[in-house]
């Protein structure tokens, strides 16, 4: 999730802890926890792109390495606290430890995929059930938090306004867990007659979770749509995307190269595409939505990569990341998010 939704959620877990003892220095010390695991980013610098998106949410949101932490930061506040306030090192520990775990297990529930159980295993878990920018899951939290900094630590009052606002962001996402179990079962309804598909994947689009795309993996393409909860009808219209792989063989000769690009495919899942260019290739990660003409599939995926040659050495370059819609993409999204097709 975006970093504002998970420093509110160690603040919010922060407060739940320790609050009663400590008050807001429960808060900013959970928030600060809840920041911790997205530290892994200041390795980018040393990264290559490929790799810097490879290092993410692995051995920083290990739920072992994120134990392991929770008390080593935990004696380390401690000490410096430990003469105002009446929390023990386990105290604070205990604090570190929720605000560290539940980091990484609300990325579980978003689209990229997070080491849960790394060093034993590197499959990252991704259930897909709320974008990494939820308004709805993180106003509670926001709210609640800027709210009980104004009350005494004693007051019941702030206890229920933090425990409220953890109960309706939590159940925001149970619903979105719910939300795509029936969106799965309409895409099925969709594939019984095709008997060639292989696995899908299906993502809530942009800051909601009404509107989800859809990408079915087929032999050499995929099949790519969105179902809205608001259409009239259970239909989705699919459009062919062509996965084009052999692109990538030029490229494959160079063994530095060929683990990246091997690295990228794992990272994908499969679920991805190439395409041709002036000078090179570009690799397209398909699970992440697009950049640019929203509903037109064939433009600029947000994660995507120039593969190319340069003195014949092969370099991998991450494209901008940056989303600008313009005014009529916009209003195009909003259009089927309301179940109109644009």
């Amino acid at each position: 999730m975006d970093s504002l939704t998970q420093l509110v959620l160690g603040a919010s877990v922060g407060e739940a802890v320790l609050g009663r003892k400590v008050g807001n220095r429960a808060v900013v010390w959970g928030a600060i926890g809840g920041t911790i695991p997205d530290l892994d980013v200041l390795l980018n610098p040393f990264l290559s792109d490929v790799q810097g998106v490879l290092i993410h949410r692995t051995f920083s949101h290990s739920l072992l390495v994120l134990t392991l932490l929770a008390p080593i930061i935990g004696y380390g506040v401690w000490r410096l606290h430990r003469s105002k306030t009446v929390a023990s090192w386990k105290d604070w520990s205990w604090l570190f430890f929720f605000a560290l775990v539940t980091h990484t297990l609300l990325d579980s529930f978003t689209n990229y995929g997070t080491m849960l159980f790394f060093p034993f295993s590197d499959v990252r878990v991704a259930w897909r059930t709320i974008f990494i920018i939820d308004p709805l899951y993180t106003l509670p939290m926001l709210i609640g938090t800027l709210a009980i900094l104004f009350l005494s630590r004693n007051s019941p009052r702030r206890k229920q306004i933090n425990r409220w606002a953890l109960l309706l962001s939590s159940s925001y996402l149970v619903l979105t867990v719910i939300v795509k179990l029936h969106v799965q079962q309409v895409v099925r309804e969709n594939l019984t007659e095709q008997s060639t598909y292989g696995k899908f994947l299906t993502s809530p689009t942009f800051f909601n979770s009404v509107l989800w795309s859809v990408i079915v993996k087929e032999k050499d393409q995929y099949q790519v749509g969105y179902y809205s909860l608001l259409d009239d009808d259970r239909t989705i219209q699919f459009k062919s995307i062509p996965r084009q792989a052999e692109l990538l063989q030029p490229y494959l000769q160079s063994s530095e190269a060929k683990k990246e690009l091997d690295g990228l495919i794992n990272f994908t899942e499969g679920f991805y595409a190439v395409q041709p260019l002036n000078e090179g290739v570009q690799f397209s990660d398909l699970r992440f939505g697009i950049t640019t003409g929203w509903f037109d599939l064939t433009k600029d995926y947000i994660f995507s990569y120039r593969v190319y040659k340069e003195n014949d050495t092969v370099l991998i370059q991450q494209q901008d990341r940056a989303v600008q819609p313009t005014t009529s993409d916009l209003q195009r999204f909003f259009q089927r998010t309301l179940g109109t097709t644009p």
